[in-house]
């Protein structure tokens, strides 16, 4: 008789155990999703990647889940290379530099469907090209030789903001010529 009271006694601790593990978990999920849309939403409204993008805003928002079928490219080459003159440099002597500056859309964006027509590419070219001499002129010869990534994120944040869209991605400068 001890034993099957003691048996009867024990399955019910394990029903009553099992019965607070289940409700212990759907109320901890339910927290976790609520808790995880809550983010989501205001990663949204600051526009910053869900995949942990390094930078908020618009800079490289997309840069890493660009497919090679989605990516359109805009720029400045052949007859169209800009020559920059440079910030003096620690000689003293005017620089110049003969780029060849490429633009990386993302051609999946929703904004590239009204941005980054041929037409609106070109009502915008003047105006990018100033902010790509500007921007390039405020750097030295020995700078933008020992590492040119800060004037292509400068430039690329520029860019962005002018047009207030993420569609253009990246910067790359196709080709260098400094004297």
């Amino acid at each position: 008789m001890k034993k099957n009271l003691l048996s009867i006694i024990i399955l019910a601790l394990l029903v009553v155990n099992i019965g607070m593990t289940a409700f212990m978990m759907l109320s901890v999920m339910t927290t976790n999703s609520q808790t995880a849309k809550l983010i989501s939403d205001i990663a949204a409204a600051l526009e910053l990647e869900a995949n942990g993008g390094n930078t908020g805003g618009f800079s490289g928002s997309a840069s890493g889940n660009v497919g090679v079928s989605n990516i359109a490219t805009f720029g400045f080459t052949g007859d169209d290379q800009l020559t920059i003159n440079l910030k003096p440099g620690a000689d003293g002597k005017a620089h110049y530099m003969l780029v060849e500056v490429v633009f990386s859309m993302n051609t999946a964006s929703a904004d590239y469907a009204t941005l980054g027509t041929s037409e609106s590419l070109a009502g915008m070219r003047e105006l990018i090209k100033g902010k790509v001499t500007n921007t390039l002129s405020s750097y030295t010869i020995e700078e933008l030789q020992a590492d040119d990534g800060p004037a292509k994120e400068k430039i690329l944040e520029e860019v962005q903001e002018l047009y207030n869209s993420n569609f253009i991605y990246d910067v790359t400068f196709s080709s260098v010529l400094y004297q």
